[in-house]
């Protein structure tokens, strides 16, 4: 499993020269990745609703419309992505690697400044690091169940 880093920092507006800029300040990297226990936690707070392998193919759509440069499919392929429902899922991977970490989130949200863009790749990331695992996990349980259930047999 490849780890993604989320960086969270607190933003602030500073008057210089008699006008407002905005600064970053409490920058803390942390490790994301997404678990079973993350989602079933996101089904609990109503966070996730739909399936996430739904959402792995619509990226995959995303993915070949912006590769073949087509700006107008591209447009309309990223409105079929509700960016709340991806910043909720990067919120569970960020909770679910550090759990001692106790923003709420709303508190998150507060520290989260991704751009829409980089949200959808962070979330992709997420989602297709838990995807390429799973089922490689999937398969070996399943081979140990298999290789018990033919000695059984003999």
């Amino acid at each position: 499993m490849r780890v993604q880093k989320v960086e969270l920092k607190e933003l602030e507006f500073v008057e210089v020269n008699g006008e407002f800029e905005q600064q970053f300040t409490n920058q803390k990297t942390y490790p994301a990745f997404l678990t079973n226990a993350a989602i079933k936690r996101g089904h609990d707070m109503g966070m996730i609703e739909s399936s996430l392998w739904e959402d792995l193919l619509k990226i995959k759509g995303l993915e070949t419309v912006v590769n073949g440069a087509d700006e107008e499919a591209a447009l309309q392929a990223m409105n079929t992505f509700d960016e709340q429902k991806l910043i909720s899922v990067v919120y569970l991977a960020v909770i679910g690697a550090n759990r001692q970490l106790s923003y709420s989130f709303e508190e998150f949200l507060e520290r989260y400044h991704y751009s829409f863009e980089e949200t959808i790749q962070l979330y992709a990331n997420l989602l297709v690091n838990m995807i390429s695992s799973s089922p490689n996990e999937f398969s070996k349980e399943l081979t140990k169940a298999t290789k018990k259930s033919k000695k059984k047999r003999r």
